[in-house]
């Protein structure tokens, strides 16, 4: 299952219809829970936008394998926001609120939740159909204004067997194990509403208190917390000529005239990143690198880090790498398939020890990428008023998740099931999101526009054919880059 923008994503022709929660203004109340840092940070970016606030979210498409009975979709969204305290909870944004100020949460009751259906058009081609979702989304979704996850139902035209679902939320609901749970999740709600049956899924606990222990916790740290110590050295660290900022940022190097873009990418809309989805292995080929770091006494996910680190110096001729890594902070069963925003963020420093193989890299690079690991023990946005300087949102992101036993995913496939994300408005900051599935590794990425992310191309071109290599060959060499390999300016 691939996570690529929703403009990769073919929607067939049909009829469509949005379904949208409602709940009657008097439903809601003032809740004394404070908002997540995370939360808290994306709310303030929104009310600085304003009205300009447009194509900002993230969720998941997939076919739902038997008719659509109309009446117990409505009862599944229902139930799917009855059961989720975060679809039903906002924030208020009275017209005296500054991006300043404290934002209040105000949550409505489970059975205040009803859901309307609205025709979206009839007998649409694709071209419509995609244009109509993607509008629907783009303009409907915000982390100030309820509801901030909404559905859209695609009825193929020509098929009466299933229907596309497809849902879009605001991050401050959702999360990427969200979008990967909520496939099951619903699909089995649908069933139980048709058979009118109980669905019988676990009920998990509200990302609501989390945020809020998540804000106590950040009021206890100090200047001797170990995660502060953590980031500090990391920021201290920061020498490397490629990367010469504290926060990590993507490296500089010279790209040559000849350098082709990558095929695979498609033409981002003017004003929007670019944005890539491609498959760096199959399910064999994966397999196989995983056996040979495994061999090598390491694990797959540092060699996907250690293949990073090769790339970085075949192109700039340094060594480490600095990067950011979410990580999930699920760190007890009651939030296991809870809806929100579970994520935290950890530094990651990849050294390869001056390794001259992949193979022998391996060694150095696990030490290295679990050096930082404990940081994502507290939340960074109190840690980073602490440290000062320079703290800012980090421009270069890496991403690895291991999917392949989320329940239903061997069905992904026939079920054309994609995680998505909207189109992000141009930008610096670079993001690589690489996940093992059943099918294979592949890799999504989102970097900026232009000139400026043919760099981005090269390095991903040039971090595939490491991978492939070490496949074919079982090893593969480290390339240094040749003196004058480092770009002149920063970009």
């Amino acid at each position: 299952m691939e996570y690529t923008e929703l403009a990769d994503y073919r929607i067939p022709g049909g009829s469509l219809t949005a379904w949208e929660p409602v709940a009657h203004q008097d439903a809601w109340r003032d809740d004394p829970r404070r908002l997540s840092y995370v939360h808290v940070e994306h709310a303030r970016r929104a009310q600085l936008v304003g009205a300009g606030w447009y194509s900002e979210w993230i969720g998941t498409a997939f076919l739902v394998e038997h008719a659509l009975d109309r009446d117990a979709l409505a009862a599944t969204i229902e139930e799917w926001y009855r059961r989720h305290e975060a679809f039903r909870s906002s924030v208020r944004t009275d017209s005296d609120i500054t991006p300043e100020d404290e934002l209040t949460r105000i949550t409505a009751p489970p059975q205040a939740i009803s859901v309307r259906g609205t025709s979206l058009g009839e007998d649409l081609d694709d071209a419509q159909a995609h244009a109509a979702v993607q509008e629907y989304f783009n303009t409907t979704v915000s982390p100030l204004r309820w509801p901030h996850c909404v559905a859209v139902t695609v009825e193929p035209a020509g098929r009466d067997d299933c229907f596309l679902l497809m849902f879009a939320a605001d991050h401050t609901v959702m999360d990427a194990y969200t979008q990967v749970f909520a496939i099951r999740e619903l699909t089995t709600l649908y069933e139980a509403a048709l058979a009118q049956q109980p669905h019988n899924l676990i009920d998990y606990g509200s990302y609501l208190d989390f945020a809020d222990a998540e804000r106590c916790l950040g009021e206890q740290i100090d200047a001797n917390n170990s995660a502060v110590a953590l980031w500090r050295r990391f920021f201290d660290t920061s020498t490397n000529t490629a990367q010469p900022v504290a926060m990590p940022t993507f490296p500089r190097f010279e790209v040559p005239d000849e350098q082709a873009t990558v095929a695979s990418r498609r033409p981002p809309t003017t004003g929007f990143q670019a944005s890539l989805s491609r498959y760096l292995l199959d399910g064999t080929e994966t397999e196989l690198l995983d056996g040979i770091c495994k061999t090598a006494g390491g694990s797959l996910a540092a060699g996907i880090y250690a293949a990073l680190a090769m790339a970085n110096t075949a192109l700039t001729g340094e060594a480490d790498l600095r990067f950011v890594s979410p990580i999930h902070t699920r760190t007890g069963p009651q939030w296991g398939e809870a809806v929100g925003w579970f994520v935290g963020v950890i530094p990651m420093h990849v050294r390869s020890g001056g390794a001259a193989t992949f193979t022998q890299a391996l060694s150095a690079v696990t030490a290295s990428v679990g050096e930082y690991r404990d940081a994502g023990a507290a939340p960074f946005a109190p840690i980073a008023d602490l440290i000062g300087g320079d703290t800012t949102p980090p421009g270069f992101v890496v991403s690895y998740i291991d999917l392949r036993r989320a329940e239903g995913a061997e069905r992904w496939d026939a079920r054309e099931a994609r995680v998505l994300r909207s189109a992000t408005a141009d930008a610096d900051e670079v993001y690589f999101w690489i996940n093992r599935i059943p099918d294979g590794l592949n890799i999504s990425a989102r970097y900026p526009a232009g000139p400026a992310g043919r760099a981005v191309e090269v390095f991903l071109s040039r971090f595939h054919s490491i991978l492939t290599n070490v496949v074919a060959e079982g090893d593969c060499s480290v390339e240094v880059a040749a003196r004058g390999a480092l770009a002149s300016e920063r970009r």
